[in-house]
């Protein structure tokens, strides 16, 4: 009894539906940029959420003379124009990865055989499960932080600041304006989340099939020892084919994830700085200043307004983090993978084949010298040096912001 391959992404898959940004089974691809059998409400469910507050908040940042309130609002601000990206991406090229999953799902190449394969493939898919929960949680778990600070001090303060052609402090008007970003903000998080998701899922799934291959290879046994010379030519060219079509839809995968992943490398590290800049404004003035007071007025403040900000700032932080390291560790898992493969093959029971088959493992050994490895934009490698070197140039990025403004 065969198991469902692809468990972990249906629910990625629904959700992106829901939101606009999944393709139909009867989309064409002249319109594969334009999601859903009803063409034209995805677009404008994005325009009027997505794609007006991202501009109000843009407008608000480059219209403030403060520094301070244009940080504030800042790495909010690049956050979402790197989700407008990905959105644009999505409804580009969705259609490859639901080409990818429908023959994942379908394609007895793909099947995984019972026993190891099984258990390894179910480990890994549960694991991601888990991955998925926890970004989720993090992600999502500022929005409460927010939205009850900012309802707690009406008419102060909004959730996220943001420029609109009337006086918003007026009651009514705050009300409508709070309701506004209580549907958007949960709705482009949501959104955003899932695509990096379904983004970290593709590469999981390469991997998987590429460690699956070294499994294969290493169990590749020579005649008399179970299999004859016909079953072991079979078997070696079923691992040759597969290991074929998984290259190829890697560099679908490429297609897919490269400008994506480019855009939110780039804007990464701004965003990192501004809000480590600004987890520190709040931490210095929600914290510190209540060493100096009793105890128990020390744990009355701990339901504060600045304490809960302080404690939002940090799941975003962690959040942002996270949005890069994901997509590095499954890239970096590609390319391990990947790199393990010869020596897989090398540990089967090559000397005791036939001259036919220890020449066509020879071939087959070559060929796997070349690297697989995904690229964001054709620039960088997606990997583990990829999030040291944005985490480095976020640290650069703050040192100079904090030089800056102590002069």
């Amino acid at each position: 009894m065969s198991s469902d391959n692809i468990k972990a992404s249906r629910i990625l898959v629904r959700i992106l539906g829901f939101c606009g940004l999944w393709p139909s089974h009867g989309s064409s691809r002249s319109t594969k940029w334009i999601p859903g059998c009803k063409r034209f409400q995805p677009l404008a469910i994005h325009f009027i959420v997505t794609f007006t507050f991202t501009a109000m908040m843009w407008i608000e940042a480059l219209g403030s003379d403060d520094f301070e309130h244009c940080t504030d609002v800042l790495f909010i601000t690049l956050t979402m124009t790197g989700l407008v990206a990905k959105i644009f991406n999505n409804w580009r090229h969705a259609h490859i990865a639901r080409e990818l999953l429908q023959e994942w799902s379908a394609s007895r190449q793909f099947e995984v055989r019972a026993g190891q394969e099984r258990d390894m493939w179910e480990r890994e898919q549960r694991r991601f499960s888990r991955v998925v929960l926890l970004y989720s949680f993090c992600s999502l778990g500022v929005v409460p932080c927010i939205f009850i600070s900012s309802a707690v001090n009406y008419p102060n303060e909004l959730p996220f600041w943001v420029w609109v052609p009337f006086d918003w402090q007026q009651p009514t008007k705050f009300w409508y304006l709070f309701a506004y970003e209580l549907f958007a903000v949960p709705f482009t998080c949501l959104c955003n989340i899932t695509m990096d998701m379904l983004n970290c899922y593709l590469m999981l799934y390469i991997s998987l099939c590429l460690q699956l291959l070294g499994m294969r290879m290493a169990a590749l046994t020579p005649a008399g020892q179970g299999n004859s010379e016909r079953q072991l030519f079979a078997q070696l060219v079923e691992v040759i084919r597969l290991h074929r079509r998984v290259k190829s839809h890697a560099k679908k995968i490429q297609i897919f994830i490269s400008k994506s992943t480019l855009i939110q490398i780039l804007l990464s590290a701004i965003i990192l700085c501004l809000s480590i800049y600004r987890l520190q404004m709040v931490s210095a003035q929600a914290m510190w200043s209540s060493v100096y007071h009793s105890i128990c007025s020390f744990l009355a403040s701990l339901m504060c307004c600045r304490l809960r900000v302080f404690a939002a700032m940090t799941q975003y932080l962690f959040a942002m983090t996270m949005q890069i390291f994901l997509p590095s560790v499954y890239g970096n898992e590609i390319t391990h993978n990947a790199d393990q493969l010869p020596n897989a093959l090398y540990s089967c029971q090559w000397p005791d084949m036939s001259k036919r088959m220890r020449r066509l493992i020879l071939c087959f050994f070559i060929y796997l010298n070349h690297p697989v490895a995904l690229k964001a934009g054709g620039f960088f490698e997606v990997g583990l040096p990829l999030f040291t070197k944005t985490m480095n140039q976020a640290y650069s990025l703050l040192a100079l912001l904090l030089n800056v403004n102590s002069k």
